[in-house]
C-alpha cells in the first residue's frame, strides 16, 4: 500500500527526483490504497479504501468533493453485476414503479412486472417451493404466501342447499333441475326474500320486495330507487289503525280508484312497474283480520 501527498514533480536533484517519482508511481500503481483518503485529490481519481474489510475501490466525483463507491476489490468484477448475468446476495430495489422485463426469444417484445402506483405498506410475496399440477392456479393465504391450488369447479351449493347451480347461458338454482331452454333463471324449489320494516313513509325499492308499515294517521307514501329499464314489483303489507292514505300520482288502481280501507285491519298492496316507476299498476287484497 502506498500513497503520495501529491503527484506533481518539483525541480530537484537527480536522487531526490528519482525518489519522489518512485513514490508517485508506487501510489498510482496501488491506486492510492490506504486506510484514509489521499490528502491531495483530483476529479475522477481512484483510491482503494483499505479501512474496511473487504477493501473498496472508490472514485472521486467530478466536482472533486466526495468519493463514490465502485466495488469490492476482493471480488470478481468488483462484485458488480455483469450484463451476461449475475447472482445477487441482497435485496434489489427498482424505484419509481420501474419494471422487471422478460424479453421474448428475439427481444422484440417483453412481459413486465411492476408495482402499483401506490402501496400503503410493504408487501412481500413468497413463491411456492415446487411447481403445481396441470390446471392449478396460484393462490394467496392473505399474508403473502403463495401456493398452487386446484381452481374451484362449478358451484354445487348455495346457502347450504345442494343441486344444480350452473352457468352457461342460464342459471339453474334449486334441487337439481336443469335450466329450461332459453331461460336465464330457472328456480326449482323454494326461495325467500327479506322483509323490510319501514320506519318512514318512503318505500326504498333498493332494499327489498316486501315491505311492512303500520299507520295511525294521515299518511302520504313515496317510492324511491325504482330499478330502471326493468320490470319491478313489490308488496306492501299495511296495518291501518287510523287516518287516510295518499299514494304517489304514478300509482294506478283498477278503474283509477284506490280501495276503501277499514281501520283496524291489515291490507296487502302489490305494485308493479315496467318503466322505472313512471307508472305503477296496483292491485289489493284488503281487510284482513290481524
Amino acid at each position: 500500500m502506498a500513497q503520495s501527498t501529491d503527484i506533481t514533480l518539483a525541480n530537484q536533484s537527480g536522487l531526490a527526483f528519482r525518489t519522489e517519482l518512485n513514490s508517485i508511481l508506487a501510489a498510482l500503481s496501488s491506486l492510492q490504497s490506504g486506510s484514509s483518503a489521499p490528502s491531495t485529490t483530483n476529479a475522477y481519481q481512484l483510491w482503494v479504501d483499505s479501512s474496511s474489510s473487504p477493501a473498496i475501490l472508490k472514485i472521486r466525483n467530478g466536482a472533486n468533493n466526495a468519493w463514490i463507491e465502485v466495488g469490492d476489490v476482493t471480488a470478481a468484477n468488483l462484485g458488480l453485476a455483469k450484463l451476461s448475468g449475475a447472482t445477487f446476495t441482497g435485496d434489489v430495489t427498482l424505484n419509481a414503479q420501474s419494471d422487471v422485463r422478460f424479453a421474448d426469444s428475439d427481444s422484440s417484445n417483453y412481459v413486465a412486472l411492476q408495482a402499483p402506483a401506490t402501496v400503503a405498506s410493504n408487501v412481500t410475496f413468497t413463491l411456492p417451493s415446487a411447481d403445481g399440477s396441470n390446471g392449478q392456479v396460484l393462490q394467496t393465504d392473505g399474508s403473502g404466501t403463495l401456493s398452487f391450488a386446484t381452481a374451484s369447479g362449478a358451484v354445487t351449493s348455495v346457502g347450504g342447499q345442494t343441486g344444480a347451480v350452473t352457468y352457461a347461458t342460464s342459471w339453474a338454482v334449486g334441487t337439481g333441475a336443469t335450466a329450461a331452454t332459453n331461460t336465464d333463471l330457472d328456480v326449482s324449489g323454494t326461495y325467500a326474500g327479506n322483509v323490510v320494516a319501514m320506519s318512514a313513509l318512503d318505500v326504498d325499492c333498493s332494499t327489498g320486495n316486501y315491505f311492512t308499515k303500520t299507520i295511525n294517521g294521515n299518511s302520504t307514501f313515496t317510492f324511491s330507487n325504482v330499478p330502471s329499464s326493468r320490470s319491478f314489483a313489490f308488496v306492501l303489507e299495511l296495518t291501518h289503525t287510523s287516518g287516510t292514505v295518499t299514494w304517489p300520482s304514478s300509482v294506478k288502481f283498477p278503474a283509477d280508484t284506490a280501495p276503501t280501507l277499514t281501520t283496524g285491519k291489515t291490507h296487502l298492496f302489490v305494485f308493479e312497474t315496467n318503466d322505472g316507476g313512471t307508472r305503477f299498476r296496483a292491485t289489493t287484497a284488503v281487510d284482513y283480520v290481524n
